[in-house]
């Protein structure tokens, strides 16, 4: 008879051990997903800056091709804070501006000998590949996060303790047959 509050008090301290590891583990998993969204902006703040200068460099060879640069970087504005869904969806036409910009190469030979439009080229390429792996990093942190907090038992606690599931940054897709990053 005197074991039952022993074996109750025992089971309550492992529950209430298991809940704290589970939510400092939540914690853990969303402030990867939080860190990781902070270097995917960075490296949008880095295009948006890009591509204004990349307008005014092609100014003198590509006309048409300048006004589109500069018209979808005018577009982005007041979408800073916005969600990751939200984001991918206006970032969609900097998408397109941005391989505007590397095509622009190919079509006027005398842009391509222009060095400091062959540099922002290159800058511009080396910005896209690092928003390729942060894109992908943290649409792993929130695959990890969102699948841990809708698990049982931790969606009991993560919705009592209110942890919502994350948005992926998906960019839309750019035709049929094309696989998203």
């Amino acid at each position: 008879m005197r074991a039952v509050p022993w074996l109750l008090l025992g089971f309550l301290g492992a529950a209430s051990a298991a809940a704290a590891l589970s939510f400092n583990h939540m914690v853990r998993l969303r402030n990867r997903v939080r860190r990781a969204w902070q270097d995917i902006d960075v490296q949008l703040e880095l295009r948006h800056r890009l591509l204004p200068l990349l307008a005014s460099a092609a100014r003198g060879y590509a006309e048409r091709e300048a006004a589109l640069l500069e018209e979808a970087t005018r577009a982005r504005s007041g979408i800073r804070d916005a969600g990751p869904a939200y984001r991918a969806r206006s970032e969609s036409g900097l998408d397109a501006a941005a391989r505007e910009a590397l095509s622009l190469v190919e079509r006027y030979p005398d842009l391509k000998a222009d060095a400091s439009f062959s540099r922002l080229v290159e800058e511009l390429v080396r910005v896209e590949d690092h928003l390729a792996s942060a894109r992908k990093y943290y649409n792993g942190a929130v695959r990890q996060y969102n699948t841990f907090i809708q698990a049982f038992p931790f969606n009991l606690l993560a919705g009592t303790l209110h942890f919502r599931p994350a948005e992926y940054f998906e960019l839309p897709r750019k035709g049929v047959g094309e696989e998203k990053r």
